[in-house]
């Protein structure tokens, strides 16, 4: 089953694939025109789409031009964008923040009850220690909810927002990993 079986007149060897994405690809075939119609009818049976395409020389350049001049823009834009996200990223994650803490006194009141007194801390393990800090922790503090033992299986939970595991004490993840070092300029 290669391409070049389709048809005669196809030449073997001669696709290249243009682009390809998570579920389709665009390739070339190259073959005489006297051929096209039984490739064409054949390859739809194998449920490939075949299309045709027009070179032009033109459309191509003017493409290029298009291409060119927002690669320009963006360029142009960047500065600008930089100088605005400094300006204002400090604001979006403190009130992100914020949201958090709002989010920790709630969860602590809904678990534990008034009068809310708890203690809040920020903790930053190494990926090798993540396992022990969670059994100190739950060493520490697994007498304030005996329905969180370890391993088991939690339904759902009056007035809880489960957000994935559930600890003894209120736990939330907070992901500071903004930053994408790919840039492609």
């Amino acid at each position: 089953g290669s391409y070049w079986k389709l048809a005669d007149f196809v030449v073997p060897e001669s696709s290249k694939r243009i682009i390809e994405e998570t579920d389709q690809a665009i390739y070339t075939v190259t073959m005489f025109r006297k051929t096209l119609e039984a490739f064409k009818n054949n390859a739809r049976e194998k449920k490939f789409v075949v299309r045709d395409f027009q070179y032009s020389k033109e459309k191509i350049n003017q493409q290029q031009t298009e291409v060119n001049n927002l690669q320009k823009a963006k360029i142009k834009a960047y500065v600008p964008l930089i100088r605005w996200l400094k300006g204002n990223f400090s604001e979006a994650f403190v009130n992100w923040v914020h949201v958090k803490a709002l989010r920790l006194f709630t969860e602590s009141v809904l678990r534990y009850g008034l009068p809310a007194t708890f203690m809040t801390a920020v903790l930053e393990p190494n990926k090798k220690s993540e396992k022990k800090l969670r059994e100190k922790l739950y060493a520490l503090y697994g007498n304030l909810d005996k329905s969180a033992g370890e391993g088991a299986e939690m339904g759902d939970i009056p007035g809880v927002f489960m957000s994935g595991d559930y600890y003894p004490y209120v736990y939330f993840d907070i992901n500071t990993a903004f930053v994408d070092t790919a840039r492609e300029f």
